[in-house]
């Protein structure tokens, strides 16, 4: 295996078994596969709502220095790298960073790899099967006939074969147990409101309007829920960011003005949150349609989380934070 790809996953090793173990926990306690990826996103979602905290902190903050930012781009107009240099000064003294607003999305990103995981093996990471005893379950339905040689092959990162073979074969399950290969407590029902979640949405007709009309079609709800609540939750929070209107009083004037288009400084923390506003709606797309749409469910919860993360820290947190530095201003 390649030393990179084994270093990465040594890297999530605590997340996987932090993961790992929460989701056993809740599926333990409510035995529903779905209600399981609710509740962890849920609670995985509000453990990040202080970092959300800190990231309106940072952009108020930013958004105070523009005056001597404006300062730096007047007196350098023409040395880019002089003013790159001043203004990261002006942001060390202040305590200030052109990054911190996209924290949230960049740990989003981070943790997505041992979700994926976790996904695609939930015998593995959340019942704990060992790796032997997969590859005994997946030997043991590749000579049934129950799964393909490629799907006993990959069975180890990705168990979901084995699921839907073992749910399709009582018998084999049976046997399975019997043979000691997995505990019947360690066998996962990834079916939720009559959906698998262990299915990969499909756009393709043959299996939208074919054989597998019953179990595809109703996956398509996760790619259009997945794209409607990012919009949703993109608008929102542009709606909430620090300092909206006075940037948007700022392209008034400048609108009135010509003269003053262009004195704004380039608002680096902005620009990538444009950039990740354009490229996490496309990646989340994506994912849906080459993951098991329990990684949709994901997707849809967590927009959902944010929408009400952003509402509730601008009103109890960004509006506070936005009166004072005007104070302080005025």
């Amino acid at each position: 295996m390649n030393l990179a790809v084994v270093s990465l996953i040594s890297l999530f090793d605590p997340l996987y078994i932090a993961f790992g173990w929460a989701m056993r926990f809740l599926y333990n306690l409510f035995d529903n596969y779905g209600l399981v990826i609710i509740v962890f996103t849920v609670v995985l979602r509000g453990l990040m709502i202080p970092l959300g905290v800190h990231q309106q902190k940072a952009m108020i903050k930013q958004q105070a220095l523009q005056g001597e930012l404006q300062e730096i781009q007047r007196l350098h107009p023409n040395d880019k790298a002089r003013q790159s240099e001043l203004q990261m000064e002006l942001y060390k003294r202040h305590g200030a960073s052109p990054l911190s607003g996209c924290l949230p999305a960049i740990l989003q990103l981070l943790i997505i790899w041992p979700i994926f995981q976790i996904f695609r093996a939930p015998l593995v990471r959340v019942m704990q099967v060992s790796t032997e005893n997969i590859t005994k379950i997946s030997d043991f339905l590749k000579a049934a006939k129950l799964i393909s040689e490629t799907e006993a092959q990959n069975a180890v990162t990705n168990n979901i074969p084995l699921i839907n073979a073992l749910n399709a074969s009582a018998s084999s399950l049976g046997q399975v147990v019997n043979q000691g290969w997995i505990e019947l407590r360690q066998f996962i029902d990834v079916k939720f409101l009559g959906m698998n979640l262990g299915l990969t949405p499909s756009w393709k007709p043959a299996d939208l309007f074919g054989a597998g009309q019953a179990d595809y079609l109703p996956l398509l709800v996760f790619p259009l829920l997945v794209v409607l609540t990012t919009l949703v939750q993109m608008r929102v929070s542009t709606m909430t960011m620090p300092n909206r209107r006075k940037k948007a009083e700022d392209k008034e004037r400048e609108k009135l003005n010509p003269a003053r288009a262009g004195q704004s400084p380039e608002d680096r923390s902005e620009s990538m949150m444009k950039s990740m506003n354009i490229m996490m709606p496309l990646f989340m797309l994506w994912t849906t349609f080459t993951m098991p749409a329990a990684l949709g469910l994901y997707w849809i919860i967590g927009n959902i989380m944010m929408i009400i993360q952003s509402v509730l820290i601008y009103f109890l947190f960004t509006r506070k934070l936005e009166d004072k530095e005007h104070g302080h201003n005025g």
